[in-house]
């Protein structure tokens, strides 16, 4: 062989050997991006793979205990507005006890539909109270519970008293001594003091010593013997 083809052989050489090293740089970075991707993957399913620590359930928990919390909350305050546009109901009668201790007499009955005769003015009418028979100092108490409405002189009446029982129901406690032992405004509880039965007005002699005694309901009268049965 002579020098010129010594020199193309080993040009050919060179070549190959270049050949070759391109083909392994470009191998080596396939077979590198392949592991990583499987690196990543596999890293994505370590992630997937791993147990809920106790720190997260608790953390899961109170986050739900929270969406719970708001849950109820948010009813609560839907419930809330819902009573309150409910129209109010009316007042329920009250459990009325008589303004006076022990059984008393009748002297002058209570008649809205019919009259009845009145001694004292010696004529017929109707009469929208009850007149009961009590000694002069005979202590005369609150029916029921409420707020005094009204305290005044009456020409007929004498000194009354006028106690609201909620909004629906009033009692009225006529012949009353001048020393009323309660005043406007005031919260009274039932059985409690309010005065004393007082000598009759001019308008009541003939009825001899008594309490005028009277309910209403919506500003309409109603019969007190058939609210109280202690009476005769």
């Amino acid at each position: 062989m002579n020098q010129k083809e010594r020199r193309a052989a080993r040009g050919l050489q060179i070549v190959a050997v270049c050949c070759c090293f391109c083909l392994l740089a470009v191998g080596a970075g396939v077979t590198y991006r392949a592991m990583d991707r499987e690196k990543a993957g596999g890293g994505e399913t370590l992630q997937k793979e791993q147990p809920v620590t106790a720190v997260q359930s608790k953390t899961i928990e109170i986050a739900q205990a929270e969406q719970q919390g708001e849950a109820e909350k948010t009813k609560e305050i839907k419930e809330t507005k819902e009573t309150k546009a409910q129209p109010a109901r009316k007042n329920e009668q009250p459990v009325f006890a008589a303004p006076l201790e022990g059984k008393t007499k009748v002297v002058l009955a209570y008649s809205t539909d019919h009259a009845i005769y009145d001694p004292t003015l010696e004529q017929y009418r109707t009469n929208a109270s009850v007149s009961l028979s009590a000694k002069k100092g005979t202590e005369v108490k609150a029916a029921a519970d409420g707020v005094v409405k009204e305290v005044k002189k009456d020409a007929q009446a004498g000194n009354l008293v006028r106690i609201a029982h909620g909004e629906d129901w009033l009692t009225t406690y006529g012949q009353l001594a001048d020393a009323v032992a309660v005043k406007e405004g005031e919260s009274v509880k039932q059985g409690q003091r309010i005065g004393t039965v007082a000598a009759p007005t001019k308008y009541g002699v003939a009825l001899g010593e008594h309490l005028i005694f009277a309910m209403e309901q919506n500003g309409e009268p109603q019969t007190p013997m058939e609210k109280m049965k202690t009476a005769e």
